[in-house]
C-alpha cells in the first residue's frame, strides 16, 4: 500500500509538471523519477532545468542539462517520466527540411536565425523542429514539422 500510495503521489506530481502553461524561457521543477533516470545514464550531470514542450501530439518534460565535458545535453520525457528522445542543435538551415525553410520565409519575413533543435520521432517516422528567431522586432519559438506545418509558435 505504501509503494502505491508513493507511487500515485510521484505521477501525480508528474501530472501538474506538464499541465503548467510556461513561456518557453520559463522553468518547471524536474520530478526526481526523471532527474533519476538522468543521473542514471549521465552520472555527472548538473545544472538540470526543465520546460514543457509539445512535439509529436505529446506533451512532454524538455530537460537541459551540462555533462563533465561542458556539453549541454536535451532530453525529452513523456508524462509518466520515461524517455521519450533528445533534442539535437542544428548548425545551418543544411539541417532542416526545404519544406521548413520555405514556411518559415512565409510566415516570418526577414526572420533573424537564433537557434535550431531537431527532434526525432522515435515512434515513427519523421522529424519536428524547434527554432527560435526574431522578425520585425518580437522573439518567437515556433515548433514546425519537417513537412513545413506549423505546430506551435509562441512569443518569448
Amino acid at each position: 500500500m505504501h509503494k502505491f500510495l508513493i507511487s500515485s503521489l510521484t505521477s501525480a506530481a508528474i501530472f501538474l509538471s506538464f499541465n503548467i502553461n510556461a513561456e518557453p524561457s520559463q522553468s518547471v521543477s524536474i520530478p526526481a523519477k526523471v532527474s533519476a533516470n538522468i543521473l542514471k545514464r549521465h552520472p555527472t550531470a548538473q545544472e538540470m532545468k526543465g520546460s514543457p514542450e509539445t512535439h509529436f501530439g505529446q506533451k512532454l518534460l524538455e530537460v537541459s542539462f551540462k555533462v563533465d565535458t561542458g556539453e549541454t545535453l536535451m532530453e525529452l520525457f513523456t508524462e509518466n517520466g520515461h524517455l521519450f528522445t533528445n533534442e539535437i542543435l542544428v548548425d545551418s538551415y543544411d539541417g532542416i527540411s526545404q519544406a521548413a525553410i520555405g514556411t518559415l520565409k512565409t510566415e516570418f519575413p526577414n526572420f533573424t536565425l537564433q537557434k535550431i533543435e531537431l527532434i526525432g520521432n522515435p515512434n515513427d517516422a519523421g522529424e519536428e523542429y524547434e527554432i527560435y528567431l526574431t522578425s520585425e522586432g518580437q522573439q518567437w519559438k515556433v515548433s514546425i514539422n519537417d513537412a513545413g506545418t506549423i505546430e506551435d509558435k509562441q512569443h518569448y
